[in-house]
């Protein structure tokens, strides 16, 4: 139960804001509306700066640690807010993406996709992820910068696009200035009940095997070499680097997952008429990278042990499988369990839910990487819903347990910011 207090995280706004943003429709590359109400409801609270502004695409894939992206766009849109507290301290930083995976299907969907309450549950793509953590990053960071009192630093909102394919938004805030000390990225880390804290994450590589044949009439198959046929030896192979990824794992809180770094095949594609024997094959797959490696690590470790169990087949050791990187690079992340940041949120989420969380891994990957890696910031995740709910037809999120996390962000940034 979210405690009473003065100043404590409004209970009204919360419910109304949520429906508003679940109803504005955000799929990634297509944000613009969803950033501009952020922007007009940070526009009328207690911030110092309201920045709202676009980064060309261009500008972002010439930049260094671009991570690529999934879906064609131009530009990339952000909102960010910042109040000074009074007096010298470290800089916390509240951040979510708006952008959603498409609604899929209509059919599947029971509710309405652009949001329906029912009860304690709010239903609608992105409910869950995330806008329920943008919404009560919100709440937390106007809280906090309507209640300066005994506080310094500085208090960041950070509403970013484009992490659904990569996370073009974040990098871009961070090219922008919005980093700082203590990042909370308000992803889905709730099981069931309160959520937990998130400290160490696997990255995901999209990545295009292509697979050569030979083409014969389909009764002759003998005379020819099944593309097919063939990638069933490269999928082989991408299962067992699987294992051995997996065997390897030392990170306490991701060896606890049941599969920490999984490989998907999600798009398979080839030939061109029913009586030939398949003469070429594509197919687009998800690996996982393992925390301490680099996304360049992971792709060039991936490529190599699929090439040497290939190998081993005649036809594939003459003809190798082209394997490349295509899409979106998450990269892995961690932080220490004894950092300052976790024992903030840890001890807020416990004074305001009356439960200790438990210090978890997630076998997904999320922007909390590039707040590490490029922000040069601590960082963790810790966010209302579960994440097995995302991305599904029927995707909620519960109304209590978002406004408690929004209690949660907010006393774990007075604890960060106290003097």
């Amino acid at each position: 139960m979210v405690r009473d207090r003065p100043g404590s995280v409004s209970r009204v706004s919360i419910p109304d804001r949520l429906a508003d943003l679940v109803g504005v429709a955000s799929p990634t590359g297509a944000e613009h509306d969803a950033v501009d109400l952020l922007a007009d409801w940070l526009g009328a609270g207690p911030a110092d700066e309201v920045d709202r502004f676009t980064v060309p695409m261009a500008e972002m894939e010439d930049d260094p640690e671009y991570p690529g992206r999934e879906v064609e766009r131009d530009e990339i849109p952000v909102v960010a807010a910042r109040k000074a507290l009074g007096g010298p301290g470290p800089t916390v930083v509240l951040t979510g993406h708006v952008d959603t995976v498409e609604v899929g299907e209509r059919s599947r969907w029971s509710r309405d996709p652009a949001g329906e309450a029912d009860g304690d549950r709010l239903y609608g793509r992105g409910a869950c992820d995330m806008k329920a953590g943008v919404v009560a990053s919100l709440a937390a960071f106007e809280e906090i910068a309507s209640h300066a009192e005994g506080r310094g630093g500085e208090i960041r909102f950070v509403a970013v696009p484009g992490e659904e394919d990569g996370g073009t938004g974040t990098l871009a805030a961070i090219r922008r200035g919005w980093g700082g000390d203590h990042v909370i990225v308000a992803e889905p880390t709730s099981a069931g009940s309160d959520p937990d804290v998130v400290i160490a994450h696997g990255g995901a590589l999209t990545m295009t095997i292509e697979v050569e044949g030979r083409g014969a009439h389909g009764s002759v198959p003998g005379e020819g070499e099944s593309a097919l046929d063939h990638f069933y030896t490269v999928y082989r192979a991408m299962r067992q680097v699987e294992r051995d990824l997996n065997a390897s794992v030392e990170h306490p809180q991701m060896r606890a997952l049941p599969l920490p770094h999984a490989t998907t095949v999600g798009v398979v594609r080839g030939g061109w008429w029913a009586s030939n024997v398949m003469e070429r094959l594509t197919a687009e797959a998800r690996i996982g990278v393992p925390v301490g490696q680099t996304t360049a690590q992971a792709e060039e470790a991936f490529r190599d042990a699929v090439l040497r169990l290939t190998s081993e087949d005649p036809w594939l050791a003459e003809h190798p499988p082209g394997i490349a990187l295509t899409g979106a690079a998450f990269g892995s992340s961690s932080i220490e369990p004894d950092h300052q940041l976790v024992a903030a949120v840890v001890a807020a989420a416990a004074e305001t839910t009356g439960r200790t969380p438990v210090l978890r891994g997630a076998p997904y990957g999320c922007d909390m990487a590039l707040w590490r890696r490029v922000g040069g910031a601590a960082a963790l995740v810790y966010g209302p819903g579960d994440v097995a709910l995302a991305h599904a037809a029927d995707e909620w999120v519960s109304i209590a347990e978002t406004t408690a996390a929004a209690a949660t962000l907010a006393e774990a940034a007075r604890r960060l910011l106290s003097v």
